[in-house]
């Protein structure tokens, strides 16, 4: 019995180790690469309203650390003034994510991520940061984003 709670109580020092490596606020610089299935709907009166569902991989712009080597996928609306807003998720190679609500502007492809949650390290984070985007060939996009943060 004794070796078992040894056991539990080495992985859970070995975790909140692993978890207390992440400075309690920063900036988490990182960039993405996007394919993206957009759907348009026009309207009447040269109106229209449309949505994406985008799917990508992430990697921090210093070539380690947070949100390098991860998985991103992100949904959301636009309107034909290329207003658009959604939500994204944010994995590093651990499988931790950062969740965020997004805004922009899609003829500017600039616009804020707001922070909304976190798994595994990133629990109790919170805060906001850019992203700029630029298309490439083939439909694909490539997006540098900012992240200023803090754990609760």
């Amino acid at each position: 019995m004794k070796k078992v709670l040894f056991a539990i109580a080495s992985i859970m020092f070995i975790s909140g180790a692993a978890y207390a490596d992440i400075p309690k606020s920063g900036v988490i610089q990182f960039h993405t690469g996007w394919g993206c299935d957009f759907f348009t709907t026009p309207g009447a009166d040269d109106t229209a309203v449309g949505g994406a569902v985008c799917q990508g991989f992430n990697f921090s712009s210093d070539g380690s650390g947070l949100l390098h080597e991860g998985v991103a996928g992100c949904y959301g609306a636009f309107d034909i003034n290329g207003d658009m807003d959604g939500k994204c998720s944010w994995s590093d190679s651990d499988g931790d994510h950062i969740y965020t609500n997004f805004e922009g502007n899609a003829g500017t492809n600039e616009g804020t991520n707001y922070i909304t949650g976190g798994t595994g390290k990133y629990a109790g984070i919170t805060g906001q940061g850019p992203w700029a985007c630029k298309g490439a060939p083939g439909g694909e996009s490539m997006c540098n984003q900012s992240l200023t943060y803090k754990m609760n």
